[in-house]
């Protein structure tokens, strides 16, 4: 997956309802040259992730969730087991070690060339963090023209041999979001050498926003761990679903969630791709409905929806074992509680 694919798959978070379900127009959505911008308003409550490189996962709550301080109001840093549970498909590779004062550690995974790792987001409030592994910084061209980056403007980051905000112009380091608010971008590479991005989005609800970043960015850990999920599957799926990301999120009471797999070979035009989404039942309209080249099954179970979404023409490989009734049927929802999630997904 691209770093483009990526991008459309932020831009499909970004809106407020949950978009319709099109695998094939999903996956060369990300075909188009977009600025990183993924995050305008990331974390919409009511978004299916159709196709999940982007996700987003552990809870405040949770045995391998990582939360901020304890409730005093002061900032502290995490000091959790990361757990790795070989049944759990989702796991993240990098994580915020220090995680600011009303934050919740999320996390989530695109097992391709895209490594989506952690993201903050408040408890209250819309400010939120979104931690991204690149192969390579932004390119940074100096083109006043567009809307991308013109400067860098550096900063000291302990544990970065380089580290500097995407910078708009004279030391300007933020722009809008397009939904309404701020967001700012820091670039920096680590001692081994990794390049890491952090994104703050909605800034303006945050007044220490750049410290809290700065802060973030001095506690990054390379560290992999399990993302519970609010579903269970019955029984491994054959070797030839291969599996392209996952994610669970949970913003304002509403839950969603998905396992994404591509059937048969990556050689081929237009891949064969099956999704499993789950999502707060009624959580938004036009959920369950299928785009022009794919179609889905769903069933509603403990206040969650799960669906089954696939290509028009079954797969051989989904055909193999019963279809995606068959598919769906071996899916067990756990409920909205996140106290209830596992990591013992694939059982």
């Amino acid at each position: 997956m691209t770093d483009d694919l990526a991008t459309a798959l932020h831009t499909m978070a970004d809106s407020d309802q949950p978009p319709v379900m099109d695998v094939e127009s999903v996956l060369h959505e990300g075909q188009r040259s977009l600025f990183r911008r993924r995050i305008a308003t990331l974390g919409a409550g009511t978004a299916v992730l159709a196709a999940s490189a982007l996700a987003v996962g552990t809870l405040a709550g949770m045995g391998s969730g990582v939360q901020s301080g304890d409730g005093d109001g002061t900032d502290s840093a995490a000091s959790s087991t990361y757990v790795v549970d070989p049944h759990d498909p989702v796991v993240t590779h990098f994580q915020f070690g220090y995680v600011p004062s009303g934050m919740v550690a999320y996390g989530g995974v695109d097992p391709t060339d895209v490594q989506m790792s952690t993201m903050l987001e408040s408890e209250s409030g819309r400010f939120q963090l979104d931690l991204v592994p690149m192969e390579a910084p932004i390119l940074i061209d100096g083109d006043p023209r567009g809307d991308g980056p013109v400067e860098k403007v550096s900063v000291k980051v302990p544990g970065a041999t380089t580290a500097y905000w995407l910078g708009y112009g004279k030391g300007r380091v933020v722009q809008s979001n397009g939904e309404g608010g701020e967001m700012a971008t820091l670039a920096l590479r680590l001692k081994s050498g990794q390049w890491m991005q952090i994104d703050a989005n909605n800034i303006e609800d945050r007044a220490d926003w750049k410290e809290q970043v700065l802060r973030s960015a001095a506690g990054l850990v390379r560290k992999d761990r399990s993302v519970p999920m609010p579903i269970q599957l019955a029984g491994a799926l054959p070797q030839s679903f291969v599996f392209r990301g996952g994610s669970v999120l949970r913003k304002d009471g509403v839950t969603t969630g998905d396992l994404m797999y591509r059937l048969g070979s990556a050689d081929k035009p237009v891949e064969d791709i099956v999704a499993i989404n789950v999502f707060t039942t009624g959580s938004g309209k036009n959920s369950t409905v299928p785009g022009a080249n794919s179609k889905g099954v769903c069933k509603d179970s403990k206040g969650l929806t799960v669906c089954v979404f696939s290509p028009k023409t079954d797969p051989a490989a989904l055909t193999a074992i019963g279809g995606p009734q068959a598919l769906l049927d071996r899916v067990t929802s756990l409920g909205t509680d996140p106290a209830a999630w596992t990591t013992d997904v694939i059982h």
